[in-house]
């Protein structure tokens, strides 16, 4: 005849979560038509079971932590009872400790995306003291738990906190990735743009591509790089003097000697309106100028015809300016 008292915690608990062998399932049956059912501690587990499975965690660890107990079946029942609850509750506290650390884990791992529209500016403090200022029709995104790893589409001025165990990268939709330490610079990266321009102020920073460089281009304070999309060539130039003030975060509308195409992008990003070249030479024209945010785009246009004669009119219905 088998000793039904060498019924195990971990016989039950297979046997309720119908995880058991077959010979478990007889041994368990056996015992609960026997004088040594207790019937509280199978009501105990099958509680325990019931609260915990549908918990979208592991509760294997959980239910080791409860069968590791020693169970004296001549106790009392008072003392019994007293200890199950006892495990029940830190089985309860452990399964809600892990569901918490799931939830967390999946929230800082999520995608956290700062965007702006057509003329706004933004700045934004990132989780690891980093600032940074977006122009207009800009998006920036970086998981919670990587506050330091960003992808940008647009235009945005760094300060980054110091944390020399952790580079700073911001990495733009070409694969052009700029890696800082404490370091305050600027990345121009729209889509609608033929080049990629990072700018720095202060510190350093090195631009890597698996896809165009071999080598990494190092950049001191006051010079900048330029990546050329349409020749996939990249470019490094001394900043001049004006450059340096990063005039969007100041609201205003600059370009150095930039050419009439170039400078019809970034009216864009800030006014939402298309120019359409008729005249490629009057397109390549060079400008340099600075306009406050503001102004309207009528008047742009016509100080820069005091640099270059060129004609343009509205088209009302697709609201874009046709310049020949």
């Amino acid at each position: 005849m088998m000793d039904k008292s060498h019924i195990s915690k971990a016989e039950l608990w297979a046997y309720i979560s119908k995880t058991a062998d077959p010979d478990t399932i007889r041994k368990v049956e056996l015992w609960k038509d026997s004088s040594e059912y207790d019937k509280e501690l199978f009501s105990q587990i099958t509680a325990i079971y019931l609260n915990t499975k549908e918990y979208p965690v592991s509760v294997e660890d959980a239910k080791n932590r409860f069968l590791r107990y020693p169970r004296n079946t001549k106790q009392k029942t008072v003392s019994k009872v007293y200890k199950l609850l006892k495990y029940a509750a830190m089985i309860a506290i452990i399964v809600t400790a892990a569901y918490t650390y799931q939830q967390f884990s999946e929230s800082t791992s999520q995608l956290i995306s700062e965007e702006t529209s057509f003329g706004e500016n933004k700045q934004l403090k990132l989780p690891d003291g980093s600032v940074v200022w977006l122009n207009a029709s800009t998006l920036l995104t970086y998981k919670g738990n990587t506050p330091r790893t960003i992808s940008l589409e647009g235009e945005a001025f760094f300060e980054v906190a110091k944390d020399t165990a952790h580079p700073f990268t911001v990495t733009t939709s070409d694969g052009l990735k700029i890696e800082a330490l404490g370091t305050s610079f600027n990345v121009k990266s729209y889509s609608n743009t033929s080049i990629v321009e990072t700018k720095l102020l202060t510190g350093k920073v090195a631009i890597t591509s698996d896809k165009y460089l071999k080598e990494r281009v190092l950049l001191a304070p006051d010079e900048k790089v330029i990546f050329d999309r349409n020749s996939k060539q990249f470019f490094k130039q001394d900043m001049v003097k004006r450059e340096g003030r990063i005039a969007w975060r100041e609201g205003k509308i600059e370009f150095e000697n930039q050419s009439f195409r170039e400078i019809a992008n970034d009216l864009y990003v800030q006014y939402q309106v298309k120019l359409v070249f008729k005249n490629d030479e009057v397109a390549n024209s060079k400008f340099t100028g600075v306009f406050d945010k503001n102004t309207p785009i009528r008047e742009i246009l016509e100080i820069l015809k005091t640099s270059k004669e060129f004609d343009y009119h509205l088209i009302t219905a697709t609201d874009e300016w046709v310049i020949k």
